[in-house]
């Protein structure tokens, strides 16, 4: 299971910390930091070519619409078409992961020697970070988007378990080598919690665990029938009892001669 880190706790999604759990023991996963942008989630997993993958998480319960390049509108609740928020430098959600990942890699390169074992200084090339955008939505949910950038720099992802599939498959190209210990180094440096320790030998994606499913009890029509009328018998029972203890005891009643 992956080895989890975290930033700002109460911003972090509970389904998303969940599914990243699910991630082999290779992954370390940074969540909901600041390096002068917000990041929401920072994949890394150590090898030859270290996989770094920024993650920007949004939730709508409408549909998005737009091109790559431009504004994004947002469907309102009663069908409409609305221009969706958009920041200063941010032109749409998916811009929002390509500069964070820009930001990022800045980030990585220029303080590499707060978390590099070695002394050598990498070229900013080598930090790369992919940009995904994770848009999840109510089932149903039909965004008007293209499939994907015709840069192919980046991509967008509508459920958590294609998202997953991608981060456990995905491998760069180029890039800086990152060890284990050098990936902790940069947690310190970011200042983040160890929420989830990770560590289990299993390097393979887990599946999803499915909803226990009870045995459903047969129906026995004959069965059911005898059920009721025992009831029947014991409220009849039940009826005459307690009309015997409400009937008058006969000791109990006036003598006709004592009253004279």
């Amino acid at each position: 299971m992956a080895h989890i880190y975290a930033g700002e706790l109460s911003m972090i999604d509970p389904e998303v910390l969940n599914a990243i759990k699910r991630l082999p023991d290779s992954f370390w996963a940074f969540a909901e930091f600041n390096i002068g942008r917000n990041v929401d989630w920072f994949i890394v997993r150590p090898d030859e070519r270290s996989t770094l993958i920024l993650t920007e998480l949004k939730r709508a319960s409408t549909p998005f619409r737009g091109e790559v390049n431009g504004l994004w509108d947002k469907q309102s609740p009663t069908g409409e078409w609305e221009e969706a928020p958009a920041n200063n430098t941010d032109t749409n959600p998916y811009w929002q992961a390509v500069n964070t990942a820009n930001a990022l890699a800045d980030w990585l390169w220029n303080n590499q020697q707060l978390y590099r074992e070695v002394n050598d200084i990498r070229p900013s090339g080598e930090f790369r970070v992919w940009p995904d955008l994770l848009l999840l939505s109510p089932p149903g949910t039909q965004h008007r988007l293209p499939l994907s950038p015709p840069s192919r720099y980046g991509r967008w992802w509508f459920t958590v378990e294609e998202w997953l599939r991608h981060v456990d498959a995905w491998m760069p190209k180029t890039g800086v080598q990152l060890t284990p210990r050098e990936v902790e180094n940069l947690a310190t440096s970011l200042r983040l919690t160890e929420i989830w320790p990770g560590g289990d030998a299993d390097d393979a994606l887990r599946p999803v665990a499915g909803p226990i499913k009870s045995p459903t009890p047969s129906f026995n029509v004959n069965a059911f029938a005898t059920y009721l009328q025992s009831l029947d018998d014991r409220l009849t029972r039940l009826e005459q009892q307690m009309a015997a203890l409400s009937a008058p005891d006969p000791l109990e009643q006036d003598d006709p001669d004592e009253r004279a």
